[in-house]
């Protein structure tokens, strides 16, 4: 009996493309590959076999064709069926640990509430229902508890870290110097009087000038002379702020779905963010070709003089930028905030600051402004408030045990750092109001419980940030030359709860309501004088 050409022909269309799916699924369960490296592979081959096939057009290539379709969708559904039964099995790692149905199936779920900006609150209200442990990913776990801390003592950063456009590079997150630190403050000071003069009300937005204090001192900090920023002078022509702000916020809400993320970078929609970090590259290069610049040492000089390679300091240039300017601006947007729907506290501070400084018009002591305890306590109490982060680590080789509960060895895992700076188990009493005395040696009475341990605003262990006594030193700086300058005055029916409750947080912050404050300089004050003082 002659056998079918056709059939024999059709069988080995088959035989060969499963073997081939068969080592290619091997090979993507053995190795972690990037998500548009997955895409552009099966667009390649699976259009490598259309063109191949359809230059025939033979009855046999017809069913080449048609097998291969067949082939295509039963691969992707079989991989798809087989992967949730997997996460949804009593077999998978993480199987005992509870949470959202959906959040077990896909990382797409974390992605959604991440790009609400409410996460926190989700995450907030989730552990209230399952307990302290929260299943929040396939392979992610959320822990409401102090216990926790200890992993991010040798934890790896999880793939939510790495930078988009795939530098094979790590970014610093922060070193520490102070050029220009007073310069820069007195001229916000300017710029809020500038600002305020050409409103018709009187009442200038408190934020943005924020970031653009912090976005020029962070540029002379990592460039020195070769910072072109210049927001204060020039305003943000070209949405910087705003371009690193988005930026932060796709990789912080995207980056719970690297592969995605991975996709998405290569879209025309981001290509406005990828030209944001292009910037930062741009004058690394020029700071790098100037070689030493006399006056201080910046932050390029010691990654130069380190031997840091190109791509790291292409990446550090980003990451300085973007992370050193946010956080403070943000903090000390809030702390205003506070202390102007708090007006006792915003008294109490300026009668600090006036005491320790008599004479303003003379450069502030960094280590007389961190002797001054309320100081603190505000600063503090406003990044308890108001620093609702998410800091994925990756447990590393022999898993981990929190409470009893093994964590096996891989899994990405989160402190719930909003619940926990919130909980009164740690801040006690009254955990959701803004009481800086909490801070203080005495506390709130003999009933005070102030855990300074809980508080994550600049994360755990070897992955903290290391530009957290900068930071500190900008946050005072600014606060105590705009209170000793300026009177403050919220304007007339702003809605206090409103902005609290306006708050979005995807690594960065987005403020729904803005903050319009009236500035009157006090008796006294002669920003001229002051900028010649620290000329």
């Amino acid at each position: 009996m002659r056998s079918n050409p056709i059939s024999e022909y059709q069988a080995c269309l088959y035989a060969a493309p499963c073997l081939a799916l068969a080592i290619w699924g091997a090979i993507l369960h053995r190795y972690t590959l990037r998500g548009d490296f997955i895409v552009l592979g099966h667009a390649i081959g699976f259009t490598a076999i259309y063109y191949a096939l359809s230059a025939s057009a033979s009855a046999l290539s017809n069913i080449a064709l048609k097998t291969s379709a067949e082939i295509g969708i039963v691969y992707t559904l079989t991989l798809i069926l087989i992967t949730l039964a997997h996460r949804l099995s009593p077999w998978h790692p993480l199987a005992s640990y509870p949470g959202p149905p959906l959040a077990r199936t896909t990382s797409l779920w974390l992605t959604y509430i991440s790009y609400t900006g409410k996460r926190y609150l989700i995450l907030d209200a989730l552990h209230a229902r399952y307990g302290p442990f929260l299943r929040v990913g396939p392979n992610t776990l959320s822990i409401n508890s102090p216990n926790a801390v200890p992993i991010y003592v040798c934890a790896e950063k999880s793939e939510m870290y790495r930078l988009p456009g795939h530098y094979d590079a790590s970014g610093l997150f922060f070193k520490q110097d102070k050029p220009d630190l007073e310069r820069r403050t007195v001229q916000l000071l300017k710029t809020l009087e500038e600002r305020q003069s050409r409103t018709k009300d009187g009442f200038v937005e408190m934020s943005e000038p924020m970031y653009h204090w912090a976005h020029d001192f962070t540029g002379d900090m990592v460039f020195g002379g070769c910072n072109k920023y210049e927001l204060m002078k020039n305003g943000d022509k070209r949405s910087i702020v705003g371009t690193g702000k988005r930026a932060m916020a796709m990789m912080d809400s995207l980056g719970q779905s690297p592969w995605l993320l991975d996709i998405l970078w290569h879209l025309p929609f981001t290509a406005r963010m990828r030209r944001h970090g292009d910037h930062a590259i741009e004058m690394m290069h020029k700071r790098v070709e100037a070689v030493d610049l006399p006056g201080y040492r910046d932050l390029a000089s010691y990654l130069i003089d380190g031997g840091v390679s190109g791509l790291d300091l292409d990446a550090d240039a980003v990451v300085a930028i973007v992370g050193g300017s946010d956080n403070t601006s943000i903090t000390v947007t809030f702390a205003m905030y506070f202390l102007l729907a708090t007006p006792e506290f915003y008294l109490r501070l300026r009668k600090e600051l006036d005491a320790a400084f008599p004479d303003p018009a003379v450069p502030l002591s960094l280590n007389k402004l961190a002797e001054l305890g309320f100081l603190d306590g505000v600063i503090n109490e406003t990044l308890r408030l108001a620093s609702p982060y998410f800091n994925p680590r990756v447990i590393g080789r022999g898993g981990s045990v929190v409470d009893g509960r093994y964590i096996p060895e891989g899994t990405v895992v989160a402190l719930a750092a909003h619940s926990q700076q919130v909980s009164p188990d740690n801040f006690y009493p009254s955990p959701q109001e803004f009481l800086p005395d909490r801070w203080l040696p005495d506390g709130l009475g003999p009933e005070t419980k102030t855990n300074k341990a809980m508080l994550a605003s600049f994360s755990y262990g070897a992955h903290s940030c290391i530009g957290k006594v900068l930071a500190y030193h900008q946050m005072r700086l600014a606060l105590a030359r705009l209170l000793l300058a300026f009177d403050f005055e919220l304007q007339k029916g702003f809605d206090v709860a409103g902005f609290r409750s306006g708050i979005l947080n995807m690594r960065t912050m987005f403020l729904e309501k803005e903050l319009y404050v009236r500035v009157t300089r006090r008796p006294g004050v002669d920003l001229d004088a002051l900028t010649e003082a620290v000329a």
